[in-house]
């Protein structure tokens, strides 16, 4: 389960009832996914199980009967995030309300900052024959051995010819003869 993933199932089961939510912590196959992404050995999917785990037991079940893993991972602030969007309660409001245009007017206008740039140091750039002095000069290589097996020019195209092997055994096989 990736993390966009976890994010739209926490979403959609925030919508959902809480009869709803018990017949899916009930069933197998909860069970057995939850299973398995615990026993995963990628540590983020085993904690994102985890979440997704408390998060329903936590709008189903009492604080006593919670469900808790207790472990580092479930105790820091993001794994409450993480939990708190089974508990997203959005109104869904009727399309014909947006159709008169803009909802909310924003009455601050944007400032437009220009960006500042400061002049870059001027670095001198030596003369051209003075540029290249400390460095050691090495003499041009008259052929390249590495270059010569991918000159196409270079390759012998022989053809090699099979080598045949005799052997001083014979196979009969029934119902064949051997003539020599």
């Amino acid at each position: 389960m990736t993390e966009a993933r976890t994010q739209l199932l926490l979403l959609a089961l925030s919508r959902a009832a809480e009869p709803q939510l018990r017949e899916i912590f009930a069933s197998p196959t909860y069970n057995e996914g939850l299973s398995n992404r615990l026993s995963a050995s990628v540590d983020r999917i085993r904690f994102l199980g985890m979440i997704v785990a408390e998060a329903i037991s936590r709008k189903i079940d009492t604080e006593k009967m919670r469900l808790q893993f207790r472990v580092k991972d479930t105790d820091d602030p993001t794994a409450e995030q993480w939990r708190s969007l089974i508990d997203v309660d959005d109104e869904i409001y009727p399309l014909k309300e947006l159709q008169g245009g803009i909802v909310e007017e924003v009455t601050e206008s944007a400032v437009e900052e220009k960006p500042v740039f400061e002049p870059a140091e001027e670095i001198p750039v030596a003369e051209e024959e003075n540029a290249d002095v400390d460095l050691p000069t090495y003499p041009i290589p008259v052929s390249d051995a590495e270059d010569s097996d991918d000159d196409p020019t270079l390759v012998s195209r022989e053809k090699i010819t099979t080598p045949l092997y005799e052997s001083p055994f014979t196979l009969l096989i029934p119902g064949t003869s051997v003539t020599s």
